[in-house]
């Protein structure tokens, strides 16, 4: 089996956000099947004219740990992660390690992301990253990255699936690079989503 670094070295570079997705937390998860009599949701989709770019980066380090960086860039600024991988966990569970950089993190309304971040499915063409926090709300977010700006509606249907499956039911689902325009461009969802800024995220979507 290969190891933690090789597996976490696979993932590196550039990759194109296809889809940041808001999962149902449990809290309101269990509120609205007690509402509901078939048990199912409504999930929203909005499309935006953006296309944002995250970089994964190894950290070279002597002993301990893999470590590495994701850089979120898009016109409204930036936002960098640090993350290590555990032996203990596995190659598919990478913790938060220390506060995010970047400007998009210097703003008032960003809320530090502390927490664990699950790699649903990694294959050569794309990855979908969830990132669970470890607050008392345990909201969750998913992040459907491609290395091309696109991908095809089989493999969209394919992760919504796969997420579904793993009990995490979809809210709220943004598609960005819909145009297939190259490089980052202003798509203020993924601050909120990716900074965790819950009340500015329900006045847009609208709960």
């Amino acid at each position: 089996m290969p190891s933690n670094s090789s597996v976490v070295s696979q993932v590196m570079g550039k990759w194109y956000v296809v889809e940041v997705i808001e999962h149902r937390n449990e809290q309101r998860q269990a509120a609205a099947a007690a509402g509901s009599s078939g048990g199912t949701f409504a999930t929203s989709m909005v499309k935006i004219d953006a296309c944002p770019i995250v970089k994964l980066r190894s950290i070279e380090r002597p002993g301990g740990p893999p470590r590495f960086s994701l850089l979120w860039e898009e016109n409204a600024g930036t936002l960098e992660y640090t993350f290590w991988v555990s032996p203990s966990r596995g190659r598919g569970v990478w913790n938060s390690d220390v506060i995010q950089n970047g400007t998009l993190a210097d703003k008032p309304t960003y809320k530090q992301f502390v927490g664990t971040v699950h790699v649903m499915k990694a294959v050569a063409s794309h990855m979908v990253l969830t990132f669970c926090t470890r607050d008392t709300q345990g909201q969750r977010f998913s992040v459907l990255v491609a290395r091309e700006h696109k991908l095809p509606k089989i493999e969209l249907q394919g992760v919504h699936k796969l997420l579904e499956r793993r009990k995490l039911q979809l809210l709220n689902i943004r598609e960005s690079c819909t145009n297939g325009s190259a490089g980052p461009s202003l798509l203020g969802s993924s601050l909120v989503l990716l900074g965790l800024v819950h009340a500015v995220l329900r006045n847009n979507v609208g709960y």
